[in-house]
């Protein structure tokens, strides 16, 4: 009984689960293989899916919080060109939430997407190798205020279990050119299809020294559950056998107690005892 206790209230006030969205990063790459970008993040962050602009994004974050996120990184160049990748990155519950949510995704990202300083041309569709089902487009770019071409944009937008990923590229180089976009989807995918199955923002931490107190606590609980009661009943025997025979004890003084009256009442007066010459 008591380790049962002693189990329950481990998992009731030890190892207590909470959500973490910043468990979030182990479904997005950290890293590209893009030559360019700077190797670490200049963005990497979890968002609250409540400020998301899609209603079943909404709706999901309160019914099923533990399952439900938006993470966005970002990499910029590692020179003075305009080269900047991103991704946004949406887990849902389930995948026919994650669909709903791709479908206003790709209206929202997937055709033609507003970026600061930049007018954009109709988009080109482009096929992305090793992402079945991807919205790809590519967008020719031209600065707002001088007209000048200034390169290209590129969006893909797919999903994959129960995850959305949209992915934004601009490149200041005017020569069309598909593969940085189509390497950073192939490697967030890969990604996904490894750790997105079973995936869960639920984290159960194991607290090192507070499990050894308790553990510690609890083993002495029970092995005290288990001995004292013994260890109590024979103490109160042998208290009860002390009691009895100081009982005894005192059964036997008092009757060598009234022999020795009885005896003193039987005897002789001393004047009428025999003197002895």
């Amino acid at each position: 009984m008591v380790l049962g206790l002693a189990i329950g209230g481990y998992l009731l006030f030890i190892r207590t689960s909470h959500v973490d969205r910043q468990l979030l990063r182990n479904l997005v790459i950290q890293r590209t293989q893009v030559p360019g970008l700077r190797a670490r993040p200049s963005l990497s962050q979890s968002i609250k899916p409540s400020s998301s602009t899609f209603k079943v994004v909404k709706d999901a974050a309160k019914s099923d919080p533990g399952s439900t996120g938006i993470y966005e990184i970002e990499w910029t160049s590692s020179n003075k060109s305009l080269f900047e990748a991103g991704i946004l990155f949406q887990l849902l519950p389930d995948s026919q939430k994650a669909h709903t949510t791709l479908v206003d995704s790709e209206k929202q990202f997937g055709s033609k997407p507003q970026l600061t300083g930049e007018n954009l041309a109709p988009g080109t569709s482009f096929a992305v190798s090793g992402v079945p089902g991807a919205d790809a487009n590519s967008y020719a770019m031209t600065d707002s205020s001088s007209g000048a071409a200034s390169g290209y944009a590129y969006t893909v937008v797919y999903q994959t279990g129960r995850a959305v990923v949209t992915e934004l590229l601009e490149w200041s180089n005017t020569t069309l050119s598909t593969a940085p976009a189509d390497s950073i989807a192939r490697s967030e995918r890969s990604l996904l299809l490894r750790s997105e199955p079973g995936f869960s923002l639920v984290h159960t931490p194991t607290p090192v020294i507070s499990t050894i107190v308790y553990v510690a606590v609890a083993l002495v609980l029970a092995v005290g559950a288990y001995f004292v009661p013994e260890w109590a009943i024979a103490a109160r025997a042998r208290r009860r056998a002390r009691h009895e025979e100081k009982e005894r004890e005192r059964a036997r003084s008092q009757y060598r107690a009234r022999g020795r009256r009885a005896v003193r009442r039987h005897r002789a007066p001393a004047w009428r005892q025999p003197r002895r010459r």
